[in-house]
């Protein structure tokens, strides 16, 4: 009877599966089922895969320690939707959600020779300053989280362009609507300055 039981709630999910599948295949023209692992592929571009990181405790490894012997730097730190930012510091105001902290403490050690980051998706009120200091860094998505447009240093990264982040080429912020609201009517000048700068900047 259990059996029985496992097995059409098994081949009942295969098939809602399956069909929102297809609804979404209909709506956007394209296999979703492809769409992750593409999606995957582009995160971590430019850096291979020996040199990626998907987990805190993974870029803390000594492997990635440049100064030992056999170790590499760290080229892509992949986060979003992770769980690994969530705080566990009692002492910290933001202490069960998701928070900068951990992450700035692996940026500070690690990021010498970051070139992505993705921390996308994870509800962050803020970002590490350590970020703007990546001699590297050449992408970064921050998008969907609860920034505002005081944890974006624009002015340096448009006027001090050689000290902040200097190899930034791709910047996401959409989906942090305070931050877009922050920055009221100068969105198209900051939009415009970026990619003077050779920045893409997505709100």
């Amino acid at each position: 009877m259990f059996v029985r039981l496992a097995s059409r709630w098994w081949a009942s999910s295969v098939t809602t599966t399956t069909q929102r599948e297809i609804s979404l295949t209909a709506v956007f023209g394209r296999d979703v089922r492809s769409m992750s692992s593409s999606a995957q592929k582009s995160s971590n571009e430019g850096a291979s895969e020996d040199a990626t990181a998907r987990t805190l405790l993974d870029a803390n490894a000594k492997r990635f320690d440049a100064a030992l012997s056999g170790g590499r730097a760290l080229e892509a730190l992949l986060l979003g939707r992770s769980e690994d930012l969530r705080c566990v510091d009692v002492m910290c105001e933001h202490v069960g959600e998701a928070c900068a902290c951990r992450l700035a403490r692996v940026v500070e050690r690690r990021g010498v020779g970051l070139r992505v980051l993705d921390v996308s998706g994870n509800r962050l009120r803020a970002l590490p300053s350590a970020i703007w200091g990546l001699k590297e860094l050449e992408k970064l998505d921050a998008s969907d989280n609860a920034l505002t447009e005081r944890d974006v240093p624009f002015d340096d990264l448009i006027e001090r362009a050689s000290e902040t982040a200097p190899k930034l080429r791709e910047l996401n912020l959409r989906g942090n609507v305070e931050l877009v609201d922050g920055l009221g009517d100068r969105w198209r000048a900051v939009v415009d300055a970026m990619a003077k700068r050779g920045v893409r900047l997505t709100l």
